[in-house]
């Protein structure tokens, strides 16, 4: 077996996606400008990887045939398939409003919706799989998100606001009813709520909203004003639009990063990033979308709690050179590592699996026996038996691989 083996990636062409950041990382024509949505790297059934070799094979297939000489025996045994979904996103509008499932909730809505007879393919299917998958982004381009509840003081200000449309008011007097301690039951009411408003009050909602946001004087920020009017044009009808009022929206840098825990409320707004989670598909909507919207779902899996975003950068180095953002998940790591003329990253034996991505410039990949040269937008899968690994250049690499 290798050391490394190049990756041939597929392209998912989701309808929000950009038709521009991907096919220019990847140094690639966009004639059609399809929407470039996001490049799988990992070992997913529903895309993927392939063995850039003769006989191109799925990643999926060299591993489950390689099982404990691609993953390891601890891999191997805790998991038996590669644990991490490596991609690069590319929001040219807003991703739906989303959680993800704990592992035991995918584990019981996976075998509910197969002994249901649901295929795994249809468009009101919640569980394609049985995992978990929290998430981490980091940002390529200046990159917004949203995510965590605000705090319910915080919500009932904002939506006050609407104090004249009167299907909004009994839920707002209701929330005030319940006792101060028992926050998390008022956020489930007061979402509950919005997301089960009747037509007429959510479209009074969003043309109220329309005009809020074009006045400075109101107690919604520039952000919220920007977002809110943004929404509520690209998705007519939508009560999702107004989630800047009770989600916080966080603004990237490029090299900052975001993590999503399983149960969280979150949306991708718009830009350019690297993605890496748990190896699922899972996705519980609740809003900015015209897909499948389960709401009783939605908020069996909802953890109702006000949360601050933290914006995440990479660490120390460890012993390799690769700077890591710190998760709590042993699935994945995200790290990240800059190349010159004296500078190099020595992968010991046994890191693997791991997925190395060239961000910029070229990188190139030594055992001492074979070599393998990677441009930007190439990448390449080491399992866990390589030799040890030097890899030189002049450029950057991101590097997912799991949490030791």
């Amino acid at each position: 077996m290798n050391s490394f083996y190049k990756l041939s990636n597929q392209i998912r062409n989701y309808s929000w996606g950009d038709s521009d950041y991907i096919p220019d990382f990847l140094g690639i024509e966009n004639p059609e400008n399809k929407p470039f949505a996001e490049m799988w790297m990992g070992a997913h059934p529903l895309a993927s990887s392939r063995l850039d070799e003769a006989d191109s094979v799925q990643l999926s297939d060299f591993i489950s045939t390689n099982e404990i000489n691609t993953l390891g025996p601890d891999i191997s045994r805790d998991y038996g398939r590669l644990p991490f979904l490596f991609k690069l996103l590319a929001a040219g509008e807003s991703l739906s409003i989303q959680a993800h499932p704990s592992k035991e909730m995918a584990e019981e809505g996976f075998k509910r919706e197969d002994d249901a007879g649901i295929p795994r393919d249809a468009a009101e299917r919640n569980y394609r799989d049985d995992n978990h998958k929290p998430e981490i982004i980091m940002a390529m381009t200046e990159f917004t998100a949203m995510i965590g509840f605000r705090s319910l003081q915080e919500i009932l200000k904002s939506f006050s606001e609407f104090s004249r449309i009167e299907g909004l008011t009994a839920l707002l007097q209701k929330i005030k009813k319940i006792p101060v301690q028992s926050s998390s039951d008022a956020l489930r009411v007061f979402f509950e709520g919005i997301l089960t408003l009747d037509e007429e009050t959510t479209q009074n909602l969003l043309d109220s909203a329309l005009d809020i946001a074009r006045e400075d004087r109101v107690c919604w920020d520039k952000t919220q004003r920007q977002w809110v009017s943004e929404l509520v044009s690209s998705f007519p009808g939508d009560i999702g639009a107004l989630a800047p009022l009770f989600l916080h929206v966080v603004e990237l840098q490029p090299g900052e990063a975001l993590y999503q825990p399983a149960r969280a409320l979150h949306a991708y707004l718009e830009g350019f990033g690297l993605e890496l989670m748990a190896n699922s598909d899972n996705v519980l909507r609740g809003g900015l979308t015209k897909k499948h919207i389960d709401v009783p779902e939605l908020m069996k899996v909802l953890k109702f709690e006000t949360s601050r975003p933290e914006i995440l950068k990479p660490e120390i180095p460890d012993s390799g050179g690769i700077k890591h953002f710190i998760t709590p998940p042993r699935e994945f790591s995200l790290g990240l590592a800059d190349f010159g003329t004296d500078q190099s990253i020595n992968l010991p034996a046994g890191s693997g699996p791991e997925i190395v991505l060239v961000l910029e410039g070229k990188l190139l990949l030594q055992d001492g026996v074979s070599q393998l040269l990677l441009s930007r937008g190439e990448s390449a899968f080491i399992p866990w038996n390589a030799g040890n690994i030097r890899i030189t250049g002049n450029g950057r690499g991101a590097f997912a691989g799991v949490n030791r």
